[in-house]
C-alpha cells in the first residue's frame, strides 16, 4: 500500500509541474529573461498562462486622486495649513490573478511637502505569486518626498511535498511627490 502512495503522489507531482507554468519568458527586445526558475532555466512564453504573461510584460499603472482635508484628517494626517491638499498616487501591476499595488498619501501647500506616508497591498491566485517587499522614505525635503517600493512576482508548482517556487522577479519603483503637488511613479 505504501508503494502505490508513493507511486501516486510522485505521479501527481510530475502531472502538476507539466501542468502547471514553469521557468522563464523572455521579455521585450532586450533578450532579458522576464524571469528564471529556481534552478537558473529560462521559462519559455508557451509555459506561462495569458495572465502570468500579462504580470510580467503589461505596462504598469500609475495614478492620482485628490483627497478632501476632512478625508485626510479621517486618515491621521495633520493639516499643516489652511490651504494644505492631499493626493493619493498608486502604481499597480500584475493581473486580476497576481497584483500589487504601491500607494502614497501625501500633502502639499505649494511652500513645502506638508506630509506623506505609504502602504502596499497585494493579492494572488495560487499558483501564482505576489509578495511586498516593504515601502520605504528615502528622501524627506521640504521640496520633496522620496519613496522606493519592492515588490515580487511569480508563481509557484504544486507537488505533494509542498509548494516550489518555479520562477519570480523582483521589481523596485520609486516614487516622487513634490511642494506644487507634481508627482511620479518611475519603475
Amino acid at each position: 500500500m505504501r508503494s502505490r502512495f508513493i507511486t501516486v503522489a510522485a505521479s501527481c507531482g510530475i502531472a502538476l509541474a507539466l501542468a502547471a507554468p514553469a521557468a522563464t519568458a523572455v521579455s521585450d527586445n532586450t533578450g532579458e529573461p522576464i524571469a528564471v526558475s529556481e534552478d537558473g532555466v529560462a521559462v519559455s512564453i508557451a509555459q506561462l498562462s495569458p495572465e502570468q504573461l500579462a504580470a510580467f510584460t503589461d505596462e504598469p499603472i500609475a495614478e492620482a486622486a485628490d483627497v478632501s482635508g476632512e478625508k485626510a484628517e479621517a486618515g491621521n494626517m495633520a493639516r499643516a495649513g489652511a490651504k494644505t491638499k492631499y493626493r493619493t498616487a498608486q502604481y499597480k501591476r500584475g493581473s486580476a490573478l497576481m497584483w500589487t499595488r504601491d500607494t502614497v498619501y501625501f500633502g502639499y501647500n505649494g511652500n513645502k511637502v506638508t506630509s506623506s506616508k505609504a502602504w502596499q497591498e497585494s493579492g494572488h491566485i495560487f499558483p501564482n505569486i505576489a509578495k511586498n517587499n516593504g515601502i520605504k522614505r528615502y528622501q524627506n525635503s521640504a521640496a520633496t518626498h522620496k519613496w522606493r517600493a519592492k515588490n515580487t512576482i511569480g508563481a509557484g508548482v504544486p507537488t505533494p511535498w509542498g509548494d516550489v517556487k518555479a520562477y519570480s522577479k523582483d521589481y523596485t519603483h520609486y516614487f516622487s511627490g513634490s511642494k506644487s503637488g507634481a508627482w511620479s511613479w518611475k519603475g
